[in-house]
């Protein structure tokens, strides 16, 4: 990951670039989650409950589901079954298919997962219920929504009547500048904003002109259309891009996913900042750039406070003792940039052991009584699991010299409520 952006790999991109094109060729589209432990609770909050920010109450409910129906569950619960809901109730704890065994009986709907382009949704809950919950499974750890193309659109439509209303009456901007922003739909227009470059914001003017924000493809954050700050809500003033893209009724602004890129962006600056403190020492040669300038300048390390403050550096071009931030600092050039820092991953195991970043199993089998098939090899000892999400990935040896498909693992979960019996497909 980047210190200054979301990184991605060119693979990941690929494949979420394949798995678009055929959404699209069969009437449907894939809405970008936030990429954390919540992404399933966030599609579910969304989809069910009409709200993604309820996604917190969703796992709540999920949690206290599992518990008062532990006989039907706790077999697919590798360790101890309450230490496991304890843990669940982190909403940075990933989940998996027991979990949405539970939801889509709590929810009555069952659960239609596209997990390879080409192939249809597979539904691995099966309960004969009438409404659905469409997911797409992506990067062996990771599920985004999928929704019709009609239903983005007609979200597109009434989110700009939404903000043309909040704009005008509200805000009182003029209604000349709204006009600008209303336009006919194109064949060739994005369906929606979170696959465009994230919107700039004032509150990022504090970045140095060199630290241009990384996307999750590689792009720049900013652009010289866009790199300007905008405050101004009178005539003659431009409207902010979040703003313009909202009034916009062909486009519709993907806003948790906006808000989950601009948070996951100051977490990471805050993460140089803390590498950066550990990194330096006094005496240490550096490079700064000053406020307001793009050039950096060869320094020395005078002193370093305590909780990453401001360092006061001697900037010998300039002669001159000066304070800056940890964020102005750079390696010296000969020398490689450092790493952010990140916590470790806490790993939860409801019958599949633990998966690696990628999905790939290296977990413990299940107890004989659990009909959820699970990857053989021995999990690492004395570390606390987590699943990454559904389905399980076969063992790095399992695989041998080429990559195997993924495929869909069996669960069997009897639940009275469910009206028969809970089947995954192979």
């Amino acid at each position: 990951m980047e210190v200054a952006g979301i990184g991605q790999s060119a693979e990941e991109r690929g494949a979420e670039k394949l798995m678009d094109d055929y959404l699209k060729s069969v009437g449907l589209h894939r809405k970008k989650i936030a990429k954390d432990g919540s992404c399933l609770f966030r599609a579910v909050a969304e989809q069910v409950l009409h709200c993604q920010r309820l996604h917190t109450e969703v796992r709540a409910q999920c949690v206290e589901f599992l518990k008062q129906n532990r006989e039907s569950y706790e077999a697919f619960i590798e360790g101890d079954f309450e230490d496991y809901l304890c843990k669940l109730q982190d909403p940075q704890q990933w989940v998996g298919e027991v979990e949405i065994n539970a939801l889509a009986v709590m929810f009555r709907r069952d659960f239609l997962i596209f997990q390879e382009p080409g192939k249809p949704a597979v539904n691995i809950t099966d309960n004969n219920f009438k409404d659905k919950v469409q997911l797409c499974f992506l990067n062996g750890n990771h599920y985004d929504s999928v929704y019709p193309v009609s239903h983005i659109q007609s979200a597109a439509v009434c989110q700009s009547i939404l903000y043309e209303l909040l704009y005008e009456r509200v805000f009182k901007v003029d209604r000349s500048l709204l006009g600008l922003c209303q336009r006919t739909g194109r064949p060739s227009d994005l369906l929606s904003d979170d696959s465009m470059a994230a919107c700039p914001s004032s509150d990022e003017s504090d970045l140095d002109p060199g630290d241009v924000p990384r996307l999750e493809d590689g792009t720049s954050s900013t652009s010289p259309r866009h790199s300007q700050s905008y405050r101004g809500r009178g005539r003659g003033r431009q409207l902010p891009e979040r703003v313009r893209r909202s009034l916009n009724p062909t486009l519709l602004r993907n806003i948790e996913y906006d808000v989950w890129i601009k948070t996951k962006r100051a977490q990471q600056k805050m993460d140089y900042c803390i590498a950066a403190g550990m990194h330096f020492t006094v005496g240490d040669r550096c490079r700064v750039r000053l406020d307001g300038g793009g050039r950096s300048y060869s320094a020395t390390i005078r002193e370093v406070p305590p909780r990453n403050g401001p360092v006061t550096v001697y900037i010998e071009e300039l002669g001159r003792r000066q304070s800056v931030p940890l964020w102005s600092l750079r390696p010296p050039r000969d020398e490689g940039s450092w790493s952010t820092v990140s916590s470790r991953d806490r790993k939860l195991s409801n019958g599949h052991g633990e998966w690696d970043e990628r999905g790939r199993g290296r977990g413990k089998a299940a107890p004989a009584s659990s009909s959820v098939s699970t990857a053989t090899a021995p999990g690492a000892a004395g570390r606390v699991q987590k699943q990454h999400s559904w389905p399980p990935q076969a063992t790095t040896e399992e695989q041998g010299a080429t990559k195997t498909p993924r495929s869909v693992y069996q669960v069997s979960i009897s639940h009275p409520n469910a009206g028969q019996q809970t089947q995954e497909e192979h």
